[in-house]
């Protein structure tokens, strides 16, 4: 599956249907920020800027994975989303791999079904 802004956007309205401790702050996050650095490998990951400048409250204490969920898909394996912050506990990125810990290309026609595994740090 081809790894640009459109899709990146969509990946990030699933994160925001999901069951988020604070839906509002991730989105502030998200809108203060820029999508940058698509990863070409086939993973579909991504990094987010956020301007130095920006006045948000945290999503974290600081750097480091800020949750974790995979979900089970029509395809063979899951899809899994790894959200990280910054120094700052600012969004910072996302890794969405097929399969866990992976970086294997995304497949084409890939639907998620069922949130299988959810972690929040």
């Amino acid at each position: 599956m081809k790894n640009d802004l459109v899709q990146a956007t969509k990946w990030l309205k699933i994160i925001y249907d999901f069951e988020l401790p604070d839906k509002n702050l991730f989105k502030k996050h998200v809108f203060a920020g820029k999508i940058t650095n698509l990863c070409n490998c086939g993973c579909n990951s991504f990094e987010i800027e956020i301007p130095s400048d920006a006045d948000l409250e945290p999503l974290a204490p600081g750097n480091g994975l800020f949750f974790e969920a995979a979900f089970n898909t029509n395809k063979d394996d899951v899809v899994d989303f790894l959200v990280f912050t910054d120094d700052r506990g600012y969004l910072s990125g996302v890794d969405i791999t097929y399969g866990f810990a992976t970086h294997a290309p995304i497949p084409n026609g890939i639907e998620l079904h069922e949130c299988v595994h959810s972690q929040f740090n």
